[in-house]
């Protein structure tokens, strides 16, 4: 969002860039508020929406009522992936709690949504692709709450072109996670992605990485794929330049 406009009016303004896009992704930085006349009430489409609350108090019980209450209030028109605390990797590193907390934490929230016999709530862990490269030190494992919990995989992959100094071949980028759910046998999407500029690069080369992304990613038929096009402390993802707004329109509209 910009300049203090609404999320209804951030979203309308992204579709009149890229075209209007197939999917939403939603984050509230805490517990989800009522529906309707939410932000997520304003999207007619597809809805990849994510919350937070801390394990240990999910795990008493304590929000049971009102998570039970959002789900049961959420349409039946549209899927919608809901994800209980996306990238939890650097929390738990943090010491805020426990891979165990979470995995419990998961399990009574997606028992809660069950309560909504909704069959367009689709149960969605989202983690890092960071978690799944040896380097990190992470276990995929400690973050899944088991193949019977979870029923889409979420992953947020980037590409850092300042630090890189390149576009790396999207293989690269997405090829672990994809393998990854592929082995579990779970239908995946990409939550977060993005690409800051190399030094130098005008657009045009982050332009022609976003078309070898979408055709690669297109060809391994994800369920959604969201463009993180916002600034953050590590880079600025933005789509400011032409090239680059004309190649994630030509994905969004095709």
């Amino acid at each position: 969002m910009q300049n203090g406009e609404t999320f209804g009016q951030a979203l309308a303004r992204s579709d009149r860039t890229f075209g209007k896009l197939r999917m939403a992704r939603i984050f509230f930085p805490g517990l989800p508020p009522a529906w309707s006349g939410s932000r997520a009430d304003v999207v007619d489409r597809t809805v990849v929406v994510s919350f937070k609350a801390a394990p240990q108090e999910i795990n008493t019980g304590k929000f049971d009522s009102r998570l039970t209450s959002w789900f049961a209030s959420i349409p039946r028109e549209h899927n919608v992936y809901w994800s209980y605390f996306h990238e939890p990797e650097d929390d738990v590193e943090r010491g805020a709690f426990t891979t165990e907390a979470y995995r419990t934490a998961w399990k009574r929230v997606a028992g809660l949504a069950a309560r909504a016999n909704n069959p367009k709530l689709i149960n969605t862990l989202i983690l890092m692709c960071w978690t799944l490269d040896p380097k990190s030190g992470r276990s995929f494992d400690a973050f899944y709450p088991g193949s019977d919990v979870i029923e889409t995989l979420g992953w947020d992959c980037y590409n850092w072109g300042k630090k890189w100094k390149r576009y790396a071949p999207p293989q690269e980028i997405y090829g672990p996670m994809i393998s990854k759910s592929k082995a579990l046998g779970k239908p995946w999407g990409v939550a977060e992605t993005g690409s800051d500029l190399v030094p130098g690069d005008p657009g045009t080369g982050r332009a022609a990485w976003i078309r070898s992304m979408t055709n690669f990613l297109n060809g391994q038929r994800p369920e959604f794929v969201a463009y993180y096009n916002q600034t953050v402390s590590q880079g600025d993802f933005r789509l400011l330049d032409q090239p680059s707004i004309q190649a994630w329109k030509s994905f969004c509209t095709a």
